[in-house]
């Protein structure tokens, strides 16, 4: 029997899983020429290198078992901080690549929804680790 979408629960890997979603779409549209071209190489890489990073914050983060250990619960909540941080910068990113690369706003709205809700599950993630293991 399967469940209606709006009554799932999120599983325990969606930050991994959206953030991936995000490197893989991001790597994707900016490896075509034809709307990013090689002359701005360097801010496409700029773009790839920060959603790459944001994935692997989060799988780092993830990792850590945290069992009480209030050094590792600092490292992973720092973790979660700059995935973050990353997520604000990619949104900056692709709103100056808008005017940039002449992209669509339809593309563009998709692109930053997916960032922000990224976002918001690595905060969601990070509040209930706060209340989890508070120290």
């Amino acid at each position: 029997m399967s469940v209606n979408k709006n009554q799932r629960k999120q599983g325990e890997l969606q930050v991994n899983t959206d953030a991936r979603n995000l490197c893989v779409y991001t790597l994707k549209i900016t490896s075509n020429p034809k709307t990013f071209p090689l002359a701005q190489a360097s801010y496409v890489e700029k773009l790839r290198n920060t959603t790459i990073e944001i994935c692997t914050l989060c799988w780092k983060a993830n990792n850590i078992r945290v069992d009480g250990n209030i050094d590792r619960y600092n490292r992973r909540l720092e973790l979660q901080n700059r995935a973050i941080d990353e997520c604000n910068s990619m949104c900056v990113l692709i709103e100056i690549a808008k005017p940039l690369f002449h992209l669509s706003s339809k593309r563009v709205c998709y692109w930053v929804k997916q960032v922000t809700d990224l976002r918001t599950l690595i905060r969601n993630w990070r509040n209930s680790d706060k209340q989890r293991l508070k120290p």
